[in-house]
Order: C-alpha cells, then sequence, then structure tokens
C-alpha cells in the first residue's frame, strides 16, 4: 500500500505549508492563514493546500466550543474517515510525514493536529499554530487516533 507522504516532493511541499501557518492566531471556527484558525480548520485548510480535499463541511461538524466535554461521539474521527482516503493506525505505531492525529480533551477526540519531523503542528487555544515535540507527556498521554493518507 502506497501513502501520499512517502514522496519527497509532496513532504517539502507540506512542510513549506506548514510554515506559513506559523503563528497564526487561534480563533474557533476559523481557517485563514494569518488571520486565525483552530486545530481541524488548520488541519484541513492545510490538506485542501495540498490539494487532498476540496472545503468540505462533513470533515468538519458544526460545534460549540466545549462539544468534546458533552460528547462521546468521534465526530473528528467520523469526519476524517468519510472524506479522506486514510488508513488508521495504533497510536503507538511511530508517526511519518503529514499522519493526522487526534487527542482526547473530555469525552471524545476533540484535538487535530499534522505530524512532521518529530513534530505535531497544531492550533492551540491561546497561542495559535504552534509545534511541539512529539515526546511531549501530555500529547502521548491524550493520543487516541492517528491516520495516514493513502495515495
Amino acid at each position: 500500500m502506497k501513502y501520499y507522504f512517502e514522496d519527497v516532493e509532496k513532504q517539502t511541499q507540506l512542510k513549506l505549508i506548514l510554515d506559513e501557518w506559523m503563528d497564526t492566531p487561534f480563533r474557533h471556527k476559523a481557517g485563514v492563514k494569518g488571520v486565525g484558525c483552530d486545530c481541524i480548520h488548520f488541519v484541513a485548510r492545510v490538506f485542501e493546500e495540498m490539494g487532498l480535499v476540496t472545503w468540505h463541511k462533513k470533515l468538519i461538524p458544526d460545534y460549540p466550543f466545549d462539544w468534546h466535554l458533552h460528547n462521546t461521539r468521534e465526530l473528528l474521527a467520523e469526519g476524517i474517515e468519510q472524506v479522506l482516503n486514510v488508513e488508521k493506525f495504533s497510536k503507538e505505531l511511530p508517526k511519518s510525514n503529514g499522519d493526522i492525529l487526534l487527542y482526547h480533551s473530555g469525552k471524545a477526540a476533540s484535538h487535530a493536529s499534522i505530524f512532521f519531523d518529530n513534530y505535531v503542528y497544531q492550533s492551540l487555544t491561546d497561542i495559535g499554530v504552534c509545534k511541539i515535540h512529539i515526546s511531549d507527556r501530555v500529547l502521548r498521554k491524550q493520543l487516541q487516533f492517528l491516520y495516514r493518507i493513502l495515495a
């Protein structure tokens, strides 16, 4: 099985896009580079720039800021599995560039990020788009889903 980001040129393109998003402020339900985004809009917009997805409401459900505190349904995982051509892996598997990581914070996965070269690129409340080393203990503890995009 071939994975989308096995191609070095696609990895190079992804890294450029990720770097362009750095320091974009956090804005709930937004996805505009340099202006504001939340975590799932960040992931969706990066992959839109890569040509993997068109803007698609099913990937990003309508949700209040605290939806994950009251619901157990895995809306983010469902959206990713329905819209993107992905393979789900064990969260313990070594990560590959371009992998989508979903984290539990509350009762359901409510945080999304993209893995690249041992860093997790994500948009965090009060911080915005940043990268954190994959060894971060909070990230490791909350990681729930790992998806690899298929070619």
